[in-house]
C-alpha cells in the first residue's frame, strides 16, 4: 500500500482485508488502522558571503515533521544556538573561505522514522580589506609627487584634479600635476 498525499495529510487510513463467502459462509472482514509519520525535511539557509570579522545569524532556515534539530560547523569559529533554527555563527580570528553549517533533524515517529534529514549552507569569508594612502604632501609646483599606498588588495589611484598617475594601479605611483592642479593649488589623490 502506498498511501496518497491526502492519507499523510490525514496522518492515517484505515486498510480493510476482506473475504468472499462460499456457499453459506458469510464473508469475514477485517481491518487495521496505518498511522503515517510525516518525513521530517529541512532547509538549513540560503548560502551567504560577508567580511571576516562579521557574525552571521541564520534566519532562513526551516524544517518540519522533527522531533530534535542540532547544527555542526566545519570552520573555526563557534557558533551559539545551535539547537534553534536561529543560530549565529562567529567566525575564528583571521578565519577566511568557506565555513559550512549543517542543519540535521531527526524525526518524529520513534523508530518508524529513523533516518535524520541534513541540509547545509556556505558563509564564504573574504579579508577585511585595508587601504591607505599614506600622508599629506607639498611639493613645488614644478615636481611630482611619488606616492606610498599600503592595502591588502589590488588598487587604483583616482584623483580629484586632471594630473596623471605613471601607473594608477601601483601603491607606489608617481603623480604628476596638470596645470589646472597647479592653478588649483591643491589636489586631492584617492586609493
Amino acid at each position: 500500500y502506498t498511501p496518497s498525499l491526502a492519507d499523510i495529510n490525514d496522518a492515517q487510513v484505515t486498510l480493510t482485508l476482506t473475504t468472499t463467502g462460499t456457499g453459506t459462509c458469510e464473508n469475514v472482514s477485517d481491518f487495521l488502522t496505518l498511522t503515517i509519520w510525516k518525513a521530517a525535511s529541512a532547509f538549513a539557509g540560503n548560502d551567504v558571503s560577508l567580511c571576516n570579522g562579521s557574525t552571521y545569524q541564520v534566519l532562513d532556515a526551516s524544517a518540519s515533521n522533527y522531533a530534535t534539530l542540532a547544527w555542526t560547523e566545519n570552520g573555526t569559529g563557534s557558533l551559539t544556538g545551535a539547537n534553534t533554527l536561529t543560530p549565529t555563527y562567529i567566525p575564528g580570528a583571521g578565519e577566511l573561505g568557506p565555513v559550512t553549517l549543517t542543519l540535521t533533524v531527526t524525526p518524529q515517529g520513534g523508530a518508524v522514522c529513523t533516518t535524520p534529514v541534513t541540509d547545509e549552507m556556505t558563509i564564504t569569508l573574504t579579508n577585511v580589506w585595508t587601504v591607505d594612502a599614506g600622508a599629506n604632501g607639498v611639493i613645488c609646483s614644478t615636481g611630482t609627487h611619488q606616492l606610498a599606498g599600503t592595502s591588502n588588495t589590488t588598487v587604483r589611484w583616482t584623483t580629484s584634479g586632471t594630473g596623471s598617475f605613471d601607473d594608477d594601479e601601483a601603491l607606489d605611483a608617481v603623480y604628476t600635476p596638470s596645470l589646472a592642479d597647479i592653478n588649483d593649488a591643491q589636489v586631492t589623490l584617492t586609493l
